[in-house]
């Protein structure tokens, strides 16, 4: 039994170029990693949801905004499944340079928003053993709770962003995608 399987069991998801197109099959795929995937969960957290419905908004990373495809977006999953879309909508036909392109794009753009949001959390003594979003972010001032809020939430749309399309760079090219630094190594 491979490692995937003692991870996800048998009915892992797949999605193939032909179903991109079909924004429920994405969705389908998508929320099975959300409900299952250690990294792509945050997107259910109570914390970054608490986040979003505040109003804040990860940025897209690309041109493509969520809102733009659909403007009621009511939930974090929504805008995070819409953007999923979006993003695979420019790969359909892409090859294995480009596919990797963006994943790097999205792998580059992670880096501010994780240290912002890691200083700021360390700066103001979070305990991130037992973490409670709730109260830990108290800890930080009015002043700074914005910034840290944005960055927060970017982080986690972020990583997970990365974690569905480097699943679908092995998928489609058979082979796993690797950060930049460990490309040339």
């Amino acid at each position: 039994m491979g490692i995937f399987e003692k991870l996800f069991g048998s009915n892992r998801p797949t999605l193939k170029k032909a179903d991109i197109p079909d924004f429920e099959k994405v969705a389908e795929f998508v929320v099975w990693f959300i409900k299952h995937d250690p990294i792509v969960k945050a997107i259910s957290s109570q914390s970054n949801n608490v986040i979003f419905n505040k109003g804040y908004r990860p940025r897209s990373g690309t041109q493509n905004n969520p809102e733009s495809l659909n403007p009621n977006i009511g939930s974090l999953a929504e805008w995070f499944i819409t953007r999923i879309f979006l993003d695979l909508n420019i790969l359909e036909d892409a090859g294995k340079e480009q596919f990797k392109n963006l994943i790097d794009v999205y792998a580059e753009s992670s880096k501010d928003p994780l240290i912002t949001a890691t200083t700021i959390g360390a700066k103001h003594g979070f305990t991130f053993e037992n973490f409670i979003y709730e109260r830990e972010v108290e800890k930080i001032p009015q002043a700074e709770r914005a910034q840290f809020e944005e960055n927060f939430l970017q982080d986690s749309v972020y990583h997970a962003q990365i974690r569905i399309l480097a699943w679908l760079y092995h998928e489609y090219f058979g082979e796993w995608y690797q950060f930049k630094g460990k490309q040339e190594k």
